[in-house]
């Protein structure tokens, strides 16, 4: 079998033998085998050490994401992974993608991701050469990131905020790796937000904008309920048609097929709470929602694994609650484009409120919000609180 081994500042291309060219003291390999696999799902645990704010993807998890006969995405992105190493060892990893549809939305793209590296511009340049060479020989002429395979997973590089642990689907990475890209020629592309807001917060501020929502679903005579996981694929439609319609025109988004969300759904499943997904109806028909998942990163252990202790809480959970978690992460929320303007927001707003305010969380923590999306920043400043977090993403011309 033969594979592509990239050389710093060479191009070059090595044989199946992987011998390294003198002078040459890193070396990019595509993954391949199920060693090689393990060898990429592994080479965060040797970069981050001891951090103690380091929350790391399940092992299983990212071999499900790697694993182009059981996700559904590999049908619809070009994908490739890589490991650098030095004298043998892995010392970094990336990836590289394309995503025909945001292609063809957006212009011609490719997506780097998953980056990890050591403090070392020698093995940074490595792993961006490999991932802007594979996407150069595809006629790609700009590579973005970092995106975890696609515009609708993690995304960004953390450049502010390293003082506490990321909640779950909130990068994290060392504070070298801005400097890594920018010395290997990559430049801002856009900065998104990552919000935190506490129950014990300013009293007066709940109450007006429970008031508010308050006002609205009187006015409008709107209704919300909970997600019914009894139908749970029917409920899946309802908020893929939510999230497709309200994202539209939502900066870097691009529509989410049937089995891609799917796809996500099904690894999100085992920590939904109930209690705080919310559908806001409009004579009968969705005309918003309010995704939020329990911040498992506050329960979960370094290791990586699915340990006795994480799966007894997940199995003792009581009315969807998860024993340990105070955070509620809003992970999507939207409202459809007929409802711009008609106060779905303050609907929403009020919604995150009442939901955590009775299903026992102490705080709410969002994902990332882009810079340029009015709609979600006018929704955040409701909440009278600044960004917790910074991520930005990069660009390069090839």
């Amino acid at each position: 079998m033969i594979w592509e081994s990239f050389v710093l500042d060479r191009g070059l291309i090595e044989n199946s033998a992987g011998q390294r060219l003198a002078g040459s003291p890193v070396t990019v390999r595509r993954v391949e085998s199920h060693c090689e696999a393990k060898q990429f799902i592994a080479v965060p645990w040797q970069i981050y050490g001891d951090d103690p704010c380091w929350r790391p993807t399940l092992r299983r998890v990212m071999r499900a994401k790697m694993d182009s006969k059981h996700n559904p995405l590999h049908r619809e992105v070009q994908i490739e992974n890589f490991v650098a190493y030095r004298g043998g060892s892995p010392v970094g990893r990336i990836s590289a993608s394309i995503d025909s549809a945001y292609v063809q939305r957006y212009g011609d793209c490719a997506f780097f991701g998953f980056f990890e590296s050591d403090d070392d511009e020698e093995v940074a340049g490595a792993l961006l050469g490999a991932a802007e060479q594979w996407a150069a020989r595809r006629d790609i002429t700009k590579i973005v990131g970092p995106f975890s395979y696609t515009s609708r997973e993690e995304v960004g590089l953390l450049i502010s905020g390293y003082d506490r642990p990321p909640a779950v689907m909130q990068p994290y990475n060392p504070r070298y790796y801005p400097r890594l890209l920018e010395a290997a020629g990559y430049r801002k592309k856009f900065d998104t937000a990552s919000y935190r807001w506490q129950l014990d917060g300013s009293q007066e501020v709940r109450q007006r904008l429970l008031k508010r929502a308050d006002a609205v679903m009187r006015d409008q005579g709107v209704t919300v309920r909970s997600v019914r996981m009894r139908d749970y694929a029917a409920e899946l439609e309802v908020l893929r048609g939510l999230y497709n319609d309200s994202f539209a025109h939502h900066p870097e988004n691009v529509p989410l097929s049937r089995e891609v969300f799917s796809g996500m759904a099904a690894e999100m499943r085992p920590l939904i709470d109930p209690n705080i997904v919310r559908i806001v109806e409009s004579g009968g028909n969705p005309v918003g929602f309010l995704l939020m998942l329990p911040d498992v990163n506050e329960i979960a252990g370094r290791s990586g694994r699915l340990t006795p202790a994480l799966l007894a809480r997940l199995a003792a959970r009581r009315d969807g609650r998860i024993r340990g978690i105070g955070t509620a992460v809003v992970v999507l929320i939207g409202a459809v484009q007929t409802q711009f303007g008609a106060g779905i927001g303050r609907i929403l707003a009020g919604e995150i409120v009442r939901t955590i305010t009775g299903s026992g969380y102490s705080s709410v923590a969002t994902t990332w919000v882009h810079e340029d999306n009015v709609w979600s920043n006018s929704l955040t400043a409701q909440m009278k609180t600044d960004p917790e977090k910074i991520h930005r993403v990069y660009q390069k011309a090839l």
